[in-house]
């Protein structure tokens, strides 16, 4: 084992052992006291900080609830030898204690008590630490719990200012992932270590066990170096429960009644409870942080931490369960979240619930990823007939678990007789989820798709409805037929959708969906900000019908995910996650990729490439499980690129050889776009062709409407040097909203253009908004424009300034860019000459050098770029042909 391996703890508490160490050697305290929960690290924390202390002393002093009645119990090892009728008077305890530590009190420095478990300490050997600390003898290091918290001299001496007081606090997410690659000995899903992290509170010691028992039991397992939870959670083992239940050993026989009617029953209104339980039990449990009020949800009590419920669930006899769950009282459920609740404590009481709810609660909890809820709610159905609306959620849940195979063929049972518009609706939604894990998903698709078109058409031509029904039936077909174009890559009819605003009247279903469409298509045509403005439309018509819309809830937030990506608004785009998937929503963490794509889309914008490769790995491992919109070879060719601008030659060859395999993953325009990241990352690998790639690419886009995946290809193009590029690309974003797509217009019209001025300016811009790649690219652009002089000089410092700084960023490139990597400036300028069709005596004459200086720069020229005719220089992207001789130091 490593010698240190003991001493590791996450990097976000290295601030606060730093702190603790300087708060030791302070002169205006005594001490430090570090307070949390159990399990929290405290200890951890205290023998970091003792090993920084490699100079001092420490004298280690232990509370213990067995000792705390016992006077100077904690000091009992130090104590040997005293005489019994001594052992009451505090001035020969203290006597003999110096001289126990007479060595450490001869040093240079002040030896440190170190307390741990200070609120089980004895109030006299409290005392007497406390007289030895302000007498300046010894320093105090002490450690307790929150509840019941320090013993009193301690109390006091933190209250007074004499010890620096310091709350530990649980593992932030950054910290679980660092603590989840320590255990297993290789990164987490992001999504993994939030559920972790949700599931524990941060707390290091519990999540170590629970990590531990799920790793043995093959809950989480390694995928492509990756660790991730698989199926259904397995309930907490016999150890961790018995550490659990070990701290509620003390409490008394009414709290353990109210604890357990919570964990059988939450989340329980405190009315109820309150009609059961004393008062000022309940009381007792708040301030003691056991149980906690939701005040904004109807005053709902749950227990604190959600492992304390699971482990009192699992020790309650089923008699007793069912008295606990009386305590609930009935409450009629208004929402999804609140039917999912109700079913769930109902089932594991356990109470009867029929079947109709027991169908809707299995729906519910599909759709909110609970395939746990699901499953329990599908085993209670007593009808010995399976209907469809059983199979499609039964369907629902096993793709959710992978086994897509076996969906499919549930799906097909379901449908097969079908009548109920509904149920055909959610079976379309579920085949668009398997389309790209089954063969022939595609077909499936579409007649699935056509047989609900086929039903709301019948509906209204069979029945008596009036012209507004029939006019919401033929609006959710045409809407039908435009979605299946635009998976095939075709934007122009979703884009349409603008023009046509949709009719207020018509049911939320159709609504929901012009707009969920219609933001589609304005996200991938360039206009993101148009697009998060129609979706919070979009959200306002999902909560007017919350279950009944339920199934285009993921649709929807992952859609305005996209969005906000797009515009630039990374922090907005992490707080809609956590609004829609909040962390105590557990099963959520199968979506939680999303916030991978977020850091990895911020990075590669602000020229992060190191950081961006190692999220939009992690994303492409999550999307893998858990892909609505289908964006999986978008997201791998996006990680391809980022390894590429990393230096990580290897990852990106891997990814960009297996991208051909994956394209029947998403839908059309997410491929292209892979295939836009995918030839970038490859040019940047030597490749070619990567250039014309990419322009065919950008021209196929744009005649479909896909104007972000044409202006995608076509700024590839021109960063690997191609610079006829940019005439188009500003052609192409002239209507792009949000910050990065209007900077993107700007540098491109600019650069076309010719004009160095504005390139400067836009270059400023981009670097204080920290897009510092843009910013350097300006500046390239800028020192090709124009004669040489002071002003060129002027942009070739600021160019060598703002290039040192991009390398300076934190998990930035190792990779130079093109122009940097190969050709001076004056050798780029003399290239533009060249390919502008200057002969060589013409060339001596505008730059004022002589005829042989520009043969020796063409020589050199020659050499950098792997060319041997000048007929090269004068094709369109001659600046890119250097690519296959970029150093990837």
């Amino acid at each position: 084992m490593d010698a240190n391996e003991g001493l590791r703890i996450p990097g976000g508490r290295t601030g606060l052992v730093r702190t603790v160490v300087d708060g030791l050697a302070a002169c205006d305290a005594v001490g430090v006291l570090l307070v949390g929960e159990e399990g929290i690290g405290k200890t951890a924390i205290t023998r970091r900080v003792s090993h920084e202390l490699a100079a001092v002393r420490v004298i280690p002093v232990r509370g213990g609830t067995g000792l705390r009645t016992i006077p100077y119990g904690a000091l009992s090892r130090y104590l040997v030898g005293l005489a019994p009728e001594d052992a009451g008077s505090a001035s020969a305890v203290l006597r003999h204690f110096l001289r126990h530590i007479t060595p450490e009190l001869k040093a240079q420095a002040p030896p440190v008590i170190l307390v741990d478990d200070a609120h089980a300490l004895d109030n006299e050997s409290a005392l007497l630490i406390m007289q030895l600390a302000t007498a300046r003898k010894v320093r105090i290091l002490a450690t307790a719990r929150q509840v019941p918290g320090p013993v009193g001299e301690f109390a006091r001496a933190a209250k007074d200012g004499l010890l620096a007081h310091h709350a530990v606090e649980p593992l932030t997410l950054p910290d679980v992932r660092e603590l989840c690659a320590q255990v297993l000995g290789g990164p987490v899903l992001t999504g993994t270590a939030r559920m972790l992290a949700a599931t524990t509170r941060g707390n290091p010691l519990l999540l170590t066990m629970l990590l531990e028992q799920f790793r043995d039991e093959g809950y989480i397992v390694p995928r492509n170096g990756v660790w991730r939870a698989r199926g259904l959670r397995p309930a907490v083992g016999a150890p961790l429960a018995d550490l659990l239940l070990h701290g509620l050993g003390e409490r008394s026989r009414a709290e353990l009644d109210a604890l357990e009617s919570v964990a059988v029953g939450e989340p329980i209104p405190l009315a109820s409870l309150e009609a059961a339980v004393e008062r000022g039990v309940l009381a007792r449990l708040a301030q003691e942080r056991l149980i906690e009020i939701d005040a904004g949800h109807g005053q709902l009590v749950s227990l604190r931490h959600p492992l304390h419920a699971e482990a009192l669930r699992g020790r309650i006899p089923a008699v007793r369960a069912l008295e606990r769950a009386g305590t609930a009282g009935s409450r009629t459920p208004g929402d999804p979240e609140g039917l999912a609740a109700w079913v769930a404590s109902a089932l594991r009481a356990p109470l009867p619930v029929a079947d109709d709810v027991l169908l809707r609660s299995a729906r519910v909890a599909n759709r909110f990823h609970d395939q746990r809820l699901a499953l329990d709610a599908l085993t209670a159905v007593q009808d010995p007939a399976p209907t469809p609306s059983y199979l499609l959620e039964t369907a629902w849940m096993q793709g959710a678990a992978g086994n897509h195979r076996l969906a499919r063929e549930l799906l097909d049972e379901a449908l097969r007789s079908v009548e109920d518009p509904t149920v055909a609706r959610d079976g379309a939604a579920l085949s668009l989820s398997l389309y790209r894990h089954v063969p022939d998903g595609g077909r499936a698709l579409h007649a699935d798709v056509e047989r609900w078109a086929g039903l709301l058409e019948d509906g209204t031509a069979h029945s008596d409805s009036g012209p507004r029904t029939r006019e919401a039936a033929g609006a959710a077909v045409r809407l039908l037929r435009t979605a299946v174009g635009t998976l095939g890559g075709d934007l122009r009819g979703a884009q349409a959708l603008e023009e046509t605003p949709v009719d207020p009247d018509l049911p939320g279903e159709v609504r929901l969906g012009h707009h969920t469409l219609l933001a589609h298509a304005l996200t991938r045509s360039g206009r993101p900000l148009a697009a998060s403005a129609v979706l919070d439309e979009a959200r306002s018509v999902l909560g007017e019908d919350p279950e009944h819309l339920l199934t285009y809830r993921d649709a929807v937030s992952g859609e305005h995910l996209l969005a906000l990506v797009g515009a630039g608004a990374w922090d907005a785009a992490r707080d809609c996650f956590h609004r829609c998937y909040p962390p105590e929503a557990e099963h959520a963490f199968l979506l939680s990729g999303w916030l991978d794509v977020i850091d990895g889309a911020r990075s590669l914008q602000t020229g992060r490439f190191s950081d961006a490769r190692e999220h939009l790995l992690l994303a492409v491992e999550a999307f893998r499980d858990s892909d609505g919109l289908h964006l999986i070879d978008r997201v791998s060719g996006a990680a391809a690129y980022a390894c590429a601008r990393a230096g990580d030659a290897a990852g990106a060859r891997a990814l960009i050889d297996a991208h051909g395999a994956t394209t029947h993953g998403s839908d059309a325009v997410a491929r292209r776009m892979g295939d836009a990241h995918v030839a970038a990352a490859d040019g940047y690998l030597g490749a070619e062709d990567a250039v014309g790639r990419l322009r065919s690419i950008a021209a196929r886009a744009e005649g479909r409407g896909a104007l972000l995946v044409a202006a995608t290809a076509l700024d590839h193009a021109a960063e690997l040097g191609d610079r006829t590029a940019l005439g188009p690309l500003a052609a192409v974003t002239r209507a792009f909203d949000g910050e990065p797509g209007s900077c993107l217009h700007r540098f491109a019209a600019a650069a076309a253009d010719g004009d160095r001025d504005a390139l400067v300016v836009e270059s400023e811009a981009s670097r204080r908004r920290g897009y510092l790649p843009l910013a350097v690219r300006c500046l390239e652009e800028a020192s090709l424009v124009g004669p040489a002089g002071a002003a060129a000089r002027g942009v070739d410092r600021q160019l060598a300034a703002l290039r040192t700084e991009l390398r300076a960023v934190p998990g930035g490139s190792t990779v130079p860019s093109v122009h940097e990597a190969l050709l001076t400036r004056g050798e780029q300028v003399i290239v533009k000459l060249v390919a502008e069709g200057h002969t060589n005596r013409e060339i001596a004459e505008i730059r004022g050098i002589s005829t042989r200086t520009v043969e020796g720069h063409l020589y050199r020229i020659f050499a950098k770029l792997g060319i041997s005719r000048r007929e090269v220089l004068q094709q369109p992207a001659a600046v890119r042909t250097s690519a296959p001789r970029r150093p990837t130091r």
